[in-house]
């Protein structure tokens, strides 16, 4: 629970935030184009912070099986 508590405070929580108010926001203006793309700019970049942070866990654990690996022999 704490992790996900903790997901608003980093740079992805907050761009998601900005994103649904900023879109939500030309959505209520009936700006419709620049709603769309908003939510287009918005989502590539929220995308790319979730593959960016999917590698860095993955390296994360790919690290920490190699030292336990040391520590046993």
């Amino acid at each position: 629970m704490r992790e996900k508590f903790l997901f608003f405070c980093t740079c992805t929580g907050l761009e998601i935030m900005t994103a649904i108010g900023v879109t939500g926001y030309l959505f209520h203006l009936e700006e419709y184009v620049l709603s769309l793309i908003s939510m287009i700019v918005f989502g590539k970049l929220i995308l790319f912070h979730f593959i960016m942070e999917f590698f860095d866990r993955k390296k994360l654990q790919t690290k920490n099986s190699h030292n336990v690996e040391r520590i046993k022999p």
